[in-house]
């Protein structure tokens, strides 16, 4: 009998865990470990490699972190900095000391310097500064990153690095003080539907461009990565197309069938006027996107409806 790969799904509580674990739960080829902040404080170094040595994964995915939208990542930066590079550096660390054979290191896309050229090829990563409303998130994430490429070159190891464009999608967070722009949209457009406001005031421009993928399709594009890349350089994972802000708000206002005016708030900061991956490198191992961006919004509305009621009749 074939012995199972343990994978360990470090944050299998958040929206990227739980659609790991989704994509997983078919297949008998793996034995899923889960961890939360409630179970395995992964700041701390001690926990973090006993709870490895015990547990002996095989694949690690490092699905967990502090995250949050442009308010809260520049209300509270060193937080950002302080508390992902623990997390990231305690899970790679003691993988590498315990012999794990694959870790698999998510970063992000505000990793990419500001002014750089896009669509953001990977080796463009460090050319520059990065987006200041990001940066504690963003130099965490680099540091991150640095050490598995560190790791790599240091002890010939094959560790993944993947820079996932912007997810959505089940499980996503609505809480206005750290969510991000599709469910802050849903929320703000929904609401303003329900208490029948004439206008909904959103920040920024509108104008910025923004890529997104459905946390399903990052799932599927994650594994599909893993066995097929066989290079130690990071790869990015998108969908190759992009919306303005002001198109996401008008697609949301009417699958809702919100009437009121959308206005545009261009005191309050837009973030990086576009940030788009360049995906040539995953097209390559022939992974494409399922879910369009109309079927995964229409299908987050719904869930927030649904979550929403169940929190008023209790």
């Amino acid at each position: 009998m074939m012995k199972k790969n343990k994978i360990w799904i470090t944050g299998s509580n958040g929206m990227v865990g739980q659609a790991l674990i989704r994509n997983l739960s078919e297949n008998k080829n793996y034995n899923i470990l889960k961890t939360s902040r409630k179970n395995l404080d992964q700041t701390n170094q001690l926990k973090t490699n006993n709870w490895v040595t015990k547990n002996k994964p095989d694949t690690i995915i490092i699905s967990s972190a502090l995250v949050g939208g442009i308010q809260l990542n520049a209300k509270i930066p060193a937080d950002f900095l302080y508390q992902n590079s623990l997390i990231n550096l305690n899970i790679i660390n003691a993988a590498h000391l315990n012999n794990c054979k694959k870790i698999v290191f998510l970063g992000a896309s505000c990793m990419y310097p500001k002014l750089g050229k896009q669509p953001f090829k990977e080796n463009s990563l460090m050319n520059g500064k990065v987006e200041e409303t990001n940066e504690g998130y963003a130099l965490s994430k680099i540091i991150g990153l640095k050490f598995i490429n560190f790791l790599n070159a240091q002890h010939n190891k094959n560790y993944i690095s993947i820079i996932p464009t912007a997810s959505y999608g089940p499980k996503d967070c609505y809480d206005e003080s750290k969510n991000h722009v599709i469910p802050a949209l849903i929320k703000k457009i929904y609401e303003a539907k329900i208490n029948n406001k004439s206008k909904v005031v959103l920040w920024g421009t509108g104008k910025v461009k923004r890529e997104f993928i459905h946390v399903d399709d990052m799932a599927s594009g994650i594994m599909h990565i893993i066995k097929n890349y066989n290079d130690s350089s990071p790869i990015n994972l998108g969908t190759g197309e992009e919306i303005s802000i002001k198109n996401l708000a008008s697609i949301i206002s009417k699958t809702i069938q919100y009437k009121g005016k959308i206005i545009f708030d261009d005191t309050k900061p837009d973030g990086i006027k576009r940030k788009i991956l360049d995906n040539s490198k995953i097209q390559k191992l022939k992974w494409k996107h399922k879910v369009s961006l109309h079927e995964g919004l229409s299908s987050q509305i719904t869930e927030y409806i649904r979550i929403r009621n169940k929190i008023i009749k209790k």
